[in-house]
């Protein structure tokens, strides 16, 4: 899963029932997040399948033209911004929204390219399942996205390197993007490679194994289309495969066709594979005549064309900004917006007479001619049942046979019909327009309206292209609306012409005002339906002609459809107590009788709204609100057949939370706080549908003039000061709420108000969801500049949902806060945030929040004031839809407390096993001490501290800290508290070595000289030293190098691992000569490197930078010792110096971590599993069952697919743990179909520090509680674990596996759609673990443990360097707080030894 992903699923997961953030996204991620991708991985996958099967064209036997000048080899590559945001583009369409970008003359398209993909999003987009859909209907084909930007754009070749990963001969990532291809149902992919870093025979064995598993599996479609900017076609790559294709540079039109050849192709192959670009982004949708004239001219082709971005001229200019307003991008705005972007769809696919007939303009003005005037309409009709509904793929309302079922706007370009071959071929036309109706539909969304002044006679309609056979007669259905006195006959031309040979009139009904003309077709049996037309005849002149053109099909005779049988139609979503969204999925198998599905929602009282059409195997239905008190919803699945019936209709039930009292917070404005005599204004925000309000105010508080107790809102005086406690009771039909709160302070004075002030400018941010780069980050926005004069001072994310949590370093009164939005700093016209929440906490575990609002994408400063509430920890939760954009973020409180606490040193350095104090010094400043008045000191596990001691006259606590045997850094959190009022800051804490060898010592180093900027391609001079190791620190060891350095980056020196299980590295160490001074190359004296990077990693084409020292200037020694160690094969330190300077470093040392401090991790061995529920190679192998089913899971040796596990026994989770099943010959399992305890008695007691336990729980979801018990008799609390049901439809984000088998009396389950579940649990690293008491503690589902690891360190790890030998006793034990007990106690005690370390035991 990607980070963009990973942030989602936090989002969800404490979003579910509050801020209803369920939509599914389509995949856009990087290659990491692929590499391990199985189906159904990701709980959005289901959401992104298309089902439509890519339709296969045909060329007809003579060309039917609309004009002369028409030809059909030359083809056209639409390459197209589908959504603006790659990474928030939503699966299925939107509702509540108007304006997805709908592309729909697809009859002059040949390949769909998504164009998407950003360094800080995800640069793997696959296309989105509707356009696919779409794209598929009418035999285009869908390719996703791999972007490789250039550096400039955050690119980086390590993607590149990382896409040519080569394991056991094959290309991993080739395989990898195959699979995404058949999951997902598209046809392939652009590679837009505008990076570097591969060679030409790397990507060419690249594309060979894509085509090698598509070939594998029977796809004879799969393409990969190549970009590079090359003006060139690239013959190696091309000749992979015939499907080969590619994208040549902006303007490189020419004739091509000589390239068959070389190619081993024929002439008319090569317009399927190399295509010129063209830059619509910049010329405009109209405005690239001259690359149509040389590519495709008057009287024939010579090559195909690659549009890139015409979208931006035809919707993003006009459409963009509303699209992403929640306030513009439905309604009568959006209508107009979408009437503008639909007219300027035509003028480029067809010409500005909207007539692919017309091949002179009537305005000779206009240069531009049309797509039409050049390429052959293409179809893909070629068989009944052939149905369309006119849908452009949006509308107002959702219609079923002319009927209004659900009324709120909607995109979904997987809803689009295959609308007309010809848009608008009209003999006699005169006066006559044709527009898209969303107000009038028979089905889906929308129709087409013939409107104007008709003229008296026959005005011919071609409608399509079809290639029907007629074997058994047929119907060709036409429904329309009219008032007009006019006749619809049918036209058909049963020969390869555009010119009707067949006249068939109409049998007509109605149905719901609408008109349904039927003409039979039995007359045309053994022949062949090449064109379907209508002619409009009239008797007379028309002067107002209206006519809504709803539906054309052709049916075969007496039709009776087979319907698709829908499976496994399930919600995994929880409705809120007042509003809800759901998520549904389901599984069908697609034929060509079925056109859709209706998704219904019904409340308690029988309402029942048409909410959603798809094609798909899921549908999201946004946030609704609860009606009145319904315990719950229905959601009803219909499927719709190409004839209108419907199939078996599949219902769900989602119940709500039983209905509840009103939920009341409180706003006050202006501010929460006040002087005596000022009026503050109170607001009880309820939710629940409350009925009434009662207010009761305290002392010192009076009721406004003109205000009253039972309104919501209320106008106060206060008259005296202090805290201001105000009681509401708000009522609805359930119950009533009786609440109060501090609702706002009032000072005496203005001194006092004037102490409040921005309490998390300059302090900390503890943790965020992302950033588009590391520049943009959220420390931007506590900086106290509100309106920076640099666009980059800003936090900027690419995702909907966002958090970022603050630290204010002590607790205060809180009373507001404000937001500076996107347009209100140097940007405009940008993303706004349209909801948000704001939580406090003192200890990061409890969170309350204060501020929950919705609708603001208005508002560009958002400031709110809340009722007092005391907090450390504040977390914002932005939700935007588009670009997230923050200037400055303001958190309004005071002390409260008047204590003040300094800490010294303010860092720390030790050496493994030294001590060394941290002197705090307070200052109570007028507050009283209270009885319990306490310093504590928290260490994480690279230090231990020691006594805290008090010396109350000179007011300061002496904090001893020592170093464990350990090579890292830390903070120490010191805290003073008295009474609960707290004051804290941090120490940073590094621990280096004494007796760690240097692993560099006498190594040989490759000194590496690179003869242009560094890259994964660049050439290099290298020499084989090792003056970089012989211990001499003063010499330059780089005298090898003759060169000056032109270059970036351009000097290594790399260090290799002896061994293949690399360094478990923890510090470097470089040394300089002269101080970095040297001369250049005009003998110019100066400093020699400018920045000096370390880098790591077990491929030197994919290194990482750790540590980068920049700007250097007089200097000889730097030193990083890493937070945590890091395992390489290589070590790397790369020089950027000064231009026209010689490569200067004396010396570089690497230590490595100690190997008592490396973790342990494998597997817990253990007695006591009860049955054998694996099957090593058939169902006879098992002793026991999972379910009341007879159901086991099965090893490789049985079948691969769908195995829990192969011959090792290894099981890797999502987490990256890897589990050792128990041997498949005996008892693997701990099966618990009954309540009561089980033991588990270890093999070996051992100690460890965390427990891994790998569960998997039929006949539906189950609990388990689990107890250690250890070697001293002590057992620890039991932990309780929860497994969901084994089987899901999709993965849902948390399994640690998924996609498993299961096999039951020798017959396979190929769903493979059943999961295991992944726990830890924290034990005491001191004791030796005898025995597990494992319990199924839920009444339903059987839960069964399937293998358990373990994670610890070697029992020495918090041992002290060089003790010496000498007997080591005990001479004091502490509590946390200092007092000296007689005994080990329950909790926390602090252990002094006579070599005067101490030690923390922890007792449970």
């Amino acid at each position: 899963m990607n980070l963009k992903q990973l942030i989602v699923a936090t989002v969800l997961a404490f979003t579910a029932g509050n801020s209803f953030a369920q939509q599914p996204l389509n995949l856009c991620c990087h290659p990491n997040d692929i590499k391990d991708w199985t189906p159904g991985k990701n709980a959005d996958d289901v959401f992104n399948v298309s089902k439509v099967p890519l339709a296969k064209r045909f060329k007809e036997p003579t060309l039917m033209k609309a004009n002369s000048q028409q030809f059909y080899e030359g083809q056209l590559c639409n390459s197209t911004i589908l959504y603006p945001t790659c990474s928030m583009c939503p699966s299925q369409g939107e509702i509540n929204n108007f304006l997805g970008y709908q592309p729909t003359y697809w009859q002059y398209m040949d390949k769909l390219v998504y164009w998407a993909g950003a360094a800080s999003e995800g640069i793997i987009n696959i296309p989105p399942a509707a356009s696919t859909d779409a794209a598929h209907a009418q035999g285009v084909k869908s390719l996703g996205n791999i972007f490789f930007p250039p550096y400039a754009f955050g690119g980086t070749q390590a993607w590149v390197r990382q896409m040519l990963t080569v394991e056991n001969g094959k290309y991993i990532y080739a395989q990898k993007l195959y699979e995404l291809c058949k999951y997902f149902n598209f046809d392939g992919w652009f590679i837009n490679e505008e990076s570097g870093g591969g060679s030409e025979s790397e990507w060419e064995g690249f594309f060979k194994d894509f085509y090698a598993a598509a070939t594998a599996d029977g796809n004879t479609t799969a393409e990969l289309q190549w970009y590079n900017a090359s003006w060139t076609p690239n013959t190696t790559l091309l000749k992979t495969h015939k499907n080969t294709s590619q994208f040549l540079e902006y303007g490189a039109v020419n004739d091509y066709r000589s390239y068959a050849s070389s190619l081993n192709c024929t002439t008319d192959e090569v317009f399927s594979k190399i295509y010129a670009g063209v830059q619509c982004a910049s010329s405009g949708a109209t405005g690239w005549m001259g690359n149509m004239d040389r590519a495709w001219g008057k009287t024939g082709h010579v090559t195909s064309l690659d549009l890139f971005c015409p979208e931006v001229s035809i919707w993003e200019t006009p459409a963009k900004a509303a699209f992403k307003s929640n306030t513009s991008n439905h309604g009568e705005k959006a209508y107009a917006i979408a009437k503008t972007v639909f007219d300027n769809e035509e003028d480029m696919w067809v010409n500005y007479d909207s007539d692919p007939s017309v091949i002179k303009q009537t305005n000779s003005s206009y240069t531009w001619h049309g797509v039409s005037s050049r390429i052959l309409e293409r179809s893909a009709i070629t068989a009944m049942p052939f149905v369309s509904n006119m849908s452009v793929g949006n509308g107002k309302h959702r219609f079923v046979e002319g009927e209004i079922k659900g009324t709120a706007d909607w995109y979904h370009s997987g809803m689009q019909s295959i609308l007309p071959t010809w848009r608008w071929w009209i003999e006699n036309r005169d006066g006559l327009n044709v527009s898209i109706d969303w107000d009038n539909a028979y089905n889906v969304g929308s129709s087409f309206k013939i409107a104007g002044n008709l003229t008296a006679g026959s005005h011919l309609i071609r409608l399509y292209k079809t290639q029907i056979p007629v074997t058994a007669g047929g119907v060709y259905r036409v429904v329309y609306k009219t008032e007009s006195n006019i006749t619809l006959v049918a036209k058909i031309s049963t020969n390869s012409s555009t010119t009707p040979d067949v006249t068939i009139q109409p049998n007509v009904t109605e149905k719901n005002g609408w008109k349904i003309a039927e003409y039979n077709l039995s007359e045309l049996n053994g022949k062949t339906i090449y064109m379907l037309a209508l002619d409009l005849v009239a008797s007379n002149a028309v002067s107002d002609l209206s006519m809504n053109l709803g539906q054309v099909a052709v049916l075969p005779a007496s039709y009776s459809p087979t319907a698709v049988e829908v499976k496994d139609f399930v919600s995994s979503s929880k409705l809120g107590d007042l509003k809800g969204d759901i998520r549904i999925t389901w599984n069908y198998t697609w034929n060509e009788h079925f056109d859709h599905f209706d998704v219904y929602t019904e409340t308690v009282d029988g309402t029942r709204k048409l909410v959603g059409q798809t094609r798909g195997l899921g549908f999201y239905v946004p946030a609704f609100e609860r009606k009145g008190t319904d315990t719950h919803i229905n959601v009803e699945l219909v499927p719709i057949m190409k004839d209108g019936s419907k199939g078996e209709v599949k219902k769900l039930q989602l119940d709500y939370p039983a209905p509840k009292a009103p939920i009341v917070t409180l706003s006050v404005s202006p501010k929460s706080y006040c002087v005596v005599g000022e009026t503050v204004t109170v607001t009880a925000n309820a939710k629940g549908n409350p009925t009434s309000y009662k207010w009761t105010l305290p002392e010192g508080v009076e009721l406004a003039e003109g205000s009253s107790l039972t309104n919501h809102e209320i106008k106060v005086v206060a008259r005296t000061a202090g805290k201001k406690l105000l009681k509401v009771d708000v009522a609805n039909t359930v119950g009533t709420s009786n609440f109060e709160s501090e609702a706002f302070d009032v000072f005496a004075d203005a001194t006092e108000s004037n102490e409040v002030h921005n309490v998390v400018k300059g302090k900390t941010v503890v943790s965020f969801s992302g950033s588009t780069n590391s520049t943009e980050v959220p420390a931007n926005i506590i900086d106290g500049i509100t309106n920076p004069n640099s666009t980059s001072a800003k936090w900027c994310n690419v995702s909907a949902d966002n958090e970022v949590i603050f630290d204010c370093g002590s607790a205060y009164r809180v009373y507001g806060f404000r937001i500076y939005d996107g347009n209100a700093g140097p940007e405009s016209g940008v993303d706004q945030i349209d909801r948000y929440t704001i939580e406090l906490s003192q200890d990061m575990k409890t969170w309350v929040t204060v501020v929950d609002r919705e609708g603001t994408d208005a508002e560009s400063i958002k400031t709110d004031y809340i009722a007092p509430h005391k907090g450390r920890y504040v977390r914002l939760r932005p939700h935007v839809n588009g670009i997230l954009r923050i200037w400055e973020f303001e958190v309004y409180g005071k002390d409260d407390n008047n204590m003040t606490i300094e800490v010294a040193p303010a860092a720390l350095r030790l050496t493994s096993g030294e001590t060394k104090n941290i002197v705090v010094t307070y200052a109570l400043n007028g507050d009283e001490r209270a009885e319990s008045f306490t310093c504590t000191a928290t260490a994480g596990s690279k230090t231990t501290i020691g006594t805290i001691t008090e010396n109350q006259a000179a007011c300061t606590f002496t904090v001893p800290v020592i170093g464990n045997k350990v090579i890292g850094t830390e903070n120490v959190k010191i805290t003073v508290n008295n009474g609960g009022a707290y004051k804290e800051r941090n120490v940073a804490v590094t621990i280096d070595t004494k007796t760690q060898p240097n692993v560099l010592a006498g190594a040989t180093a490759k000194l590496r000289k690179y003869n242009s900027d560094y890259s994964y391609e660049a050439t290099y001079d290298e020499y084989a030293v090792k003056t970089l190791t012989d211990g001499d620190t003063k010499k330059n060891g780089c005298e090898n190098i003759e060169k000056a350095s032109v270059n970036k980056r351009d000097v290594w020196a790399i260090f290799e691992a002896p061994t293949a299980e690399g360094w478990n590295l923890s510090k470097v160490k470089i040394h300089i000569p002269e101080n970095n001074k040297g001369k250049n190359e005009n003998d110019t004296e100066g400093h020699v490197n400018n920045t000096i990077e370390i880098c790591v990693g077990n491929d030197l084409h994919s290194m990482t930078t750790i540590k980068s020292f920049t700007n250097l200037g007089d200097v000889s020694e730097l030193e990083y010792i890493l937070p945590e160690y890091k395992k390489t094969k290589y070590l790397a330190i790369v020089c950027d110096l000064n231009a026209y300077y010689y490569a200067s470093l004396s010396e570089v040392e690497a230590y490595e971590q100690y190997a008592d401090a490396i973790p342990v991790v494998g597997a817990l061995e253990v007695t006591g599993w009860n049955m054998d529920v694996i099957a090593e190679k058939n169902i006879d192998d098992v002793t026991g069952y999972l379910d009341d089913a007879s159901c086991a899971l099965y090893a490789a040796g049985c079948k691969e697919e769908g195995a829990i596990a192969g011959n090792d026994r290894k099981v890797k989770t999502r987490s990256g743990f890897e589990f050792i099943l128990p041997p498949y010959d005996s008892d693997n399992a701990l099966v618990m179909k009954n309540g009561g305890e089980n033991t588990l008695t270890v093999t070996n007691p051992e100690m460890c520090e965390e427990l891994h336990f790998l569960f998997i729980s039929a006949n539906g979801a189950s609990t388990t509680s689990v107890v250690v018990n250890y070697e001293d008799g002590t057992e620890s609390d039991a932990a309780s674990f929860i497994a969901y049901d084994w089987y899901s439809n999709s993965a849902a984000g948390d399994e640690a596996v998924y996609g498993l088998g299961r096999i039951q009396s020798s017959s396979f389950d190929t769903r493979l759609k059943f999961r295991l579940y992944e726990f830890t649990m924290p034990t005491d690293a001191t004791k030796k673990i005898t025995s597990l008491t494992v319990s199924r503690t839920s009444y339903s589902g059987y839960p069964t443990l399937l293998a358990i690891g373990k994670k610890g360190y070697k029992p020495n790890v918090n041992a002290i360097d060089n003790f010496g030998q000498e007997e080591i006793k005990i001479v004091g034990i502490y509590s946390l707080n200092g007092m000296k007990l007689n005994n080990i106690q329950k909790g926390i005690n602090i252990v002094k030894y006579s070599n005067g370390t101490t030690r923390k035991i922890i007792v449970r």
